[in-house]
């Protein structure tokens, strides 16, 4: 009889514990790594934009990120990776993205594509992340 009482307070601690722990992540705000309406504010002032010009004086490091078939931007000290949309958050792409120190730049004709891209990747806490400006 004492082992059926204990064996119930302690199942039923677990249970407690479980609901406690549901009702507070439900209850965060912070579902996100980061803040959505902090990342989409570069978007409207245009801190997200880089021109050919910025890029090609730029000392730091610069990862170029291809997002169409054919690349329409090419530089011979840059390294680039070319990758469909829909694959930009594979493993292994998404980890060369996360790995590279130093400044990541998507290229495409779409630049609602760019942008869509763009905000993923932020979310996914991508650091120095940009956009190339069209008139390339």
């Amino acid at each position: 009889m004492k082992i059926q009482k204990q064996f119930v307070f302690t199942v039923t601690s677990v249970i407690v514990l479980f609901l406690a722990l549901i009702i507070i992540t439900a209850a965060s705000h912070n579902h996100f790594r980061n803040d959505a309406a902090k990342w989409a504010s570069g978007s409207f002032d245009g801190s997200n934009i880089m021109d050919a010009a910025a890029l090609k004086s730029t000392e730091t490091a610069v990862l170029l990120i291809n997002l169409d078939a054919e690349v329409i931007f090419q530089s011979n000290n840059l390294p680039t990776i070319s990758v469909e949309p829909e694959r930009i958050v594979e493993k292994s792409t998404f980890k060369k993205i996360h790995d590279h120190k130093g400044i990541k730049v998507i290229v495409s004709q779409d630049q609602a594509l760019s942008g869509r891209i763009w905000m993923l990747l932020s979310q996914m806490g991508i650091r120095d992340l940009y956009i190339l400006k069209e008139s390339i």
